[in-house]
């Protein structure tokens, strides 16, 4: 059992949205006004900010045009280490704390071979993993506003010939005490240790309770030996109705209106595009009996029954932006789905079992599913909405300009 009532929700923002935005009959036109009103939605209820999606737009510019519709809420921003340079992220992120009083999260996402190759980025799985703790550790020292001179295995901040010719001094640093918060995940062994050296909060997708509980514990054991703490985050969706019947009759609903056809072509193009599986689908098993009954069904050309997504009471697989469905029993694509008292029991739950602090949920459309869960879930949990810890008062007159 973990101590203390107080959770974090945070809401999803993405141009991608719609009813089922996964299908394109489904989507709705991207539209700035929309994200706007969405961004005001999340401000006035008590989210405690969003995690932006990484689609078509660069997330960075979309925070920017949407902080100054707000007052409150917190900005959760992917970012792929190497992609920029830890000098110029440090100064955007400056920049960005500065104008909104400190709101800016980072999201470390060491992403993949195929997506980080895009960026002209070319390392090995545990390579990256590297890189991104050699990169990570820089950016800190300069959003505190050091003068860095270092020169490592992946980046090099040291004048030609090793002299100090031009020393990087940020002197705006730092705005959040000690530092912007840094989020990330990572399940394998090399990511695992990542997030034990880096980050300040380890998420994860909301999978089965006793897997997910193993996953947890190696990353709170990894941190300990680096003489850390790591809060906890999940991702999930949701959809909570006054009745559990209403609640399951939207998620059935979605998966119809997907379709069978749809989830296995999704599935197919990931699984040999993205993970390398000779035959997709058909040559897929698992050893978790229920999660083989998905891939059986949707071989068979029909949506799995209901009672082979229900992986928890009120826990079930379904089908997002990012997952077609969860056929690697990982938790991508995981729905909370029920009444309110339902939903609100099993967000305890996992918060008292598993010590998980953040829930990062979504649902569709965005701004529809934000409303529901800000009448119905907020009001009967325990929320932590505190403002960010600044080190210094932001957007000082005083501040210096960056030449």
């Amino acid at each position: 059992m973990y101590g203390g009532k107080l959770m974090e929700i945070f809401w999803y923002i993405s141009p991608v949205d719609g009813r089922f935005p996964w299908k394109e009959e489904g989507r709705y036109p991207v539209d700035h006004h929309r994200l706007r009103r969405l961004a005001s939605t999340i401000d006035r209820a008590k989210f405690s900010g969003a995690l932006l999606g990484t689609y078509a737009h660069d997330v960075f510019t979309l925070a920017a045009s949407l902080f100054p519709l707000t007052e409150r809420m917190r900005f959760l921003i992917p970012v792929y280490p190497g992609v920029t340079a830890p000098t110029l992220l440090a100064q955007q992120a400056l920049t960005f704390d500065d104008y909104s009083g400190g709101r800016l999260i980072l999201n470390l996402v060491n992403g993949s071979d195929s997506v980080l190759a895009q960026y002209g980025v070319h390392l090995q799985h545990d390579d990256r993993y590297e890189m991104s703790a050699e990169y990570w550790k820089l950016f800190k020292r300069l959003y505190a506003g050091e003068t860095v001179v270092y020169q490592g295995k992946h980046f090099d901040l040291v004048g030609k010939g090793g002299r100090e010719s031009s020393p990087t001094f940020l002197p705006l640093g730092p705005i959040q005490s000690p530092h912007i918060p840094l989020w990330g995940a990572g399940a394998s062994p090399a990511g695992i240790q990542h997030a034990a050296e880096v980050v300040d909060t380890y998420l994860t997708f909301l999978q089965r309770p006793e897997k997910l509980s193993k996953q947890i514990e190696a990353a709170k054991e990894a941190a300990a030996s680096q003489e850390r703490t790591l809060r906890i985050g999940t991702l999930a969706s949701v959809i909570v109705r006054e009745t559990e019947e209403e609640a399951l009759e939207h998620f059935l609903w979605l998966q119809q209106k997907t379709g069978a056809d749809t989830i296995a072509d999704r599935l197919n193009a990931n699984l040999v595009n993205v993970n390398g599986i000779e035959g997709g689908l058909a040559s897929l098993t698992n050893d978790n009996p229920q999660v083989q009954a998905r891939i059986d069904a949707l071989r068979a050309g029909h949506l799995p029954e209901l009672s082979d997504l229900e992986f928890h009471p009120n826990l079930y697989a379904g089908t997002t932006p990012w997952s077609p469905l969860d056929v690697f029993d990982n938790g991508w694509g995981s729905y909370i789905v029920g009444s309110p008292i339902q939903v609100a029991e099993r967000l305890r739950e996992l918060k008292e079992t598993l010590g998980i602090d953040v829930f990062i949920l979504s649902g569709w459309p965005l701004i529809d599913e934000a409303n529901y869960v800000s009448e119905l879930l907020l009001p009967l949990l325990e929320l932590d909405i505190a403002a960010p810890v600044l080190a210094k008062p932001a957007a000082s007159a005083q501040s210096p300009v960056f030449a």
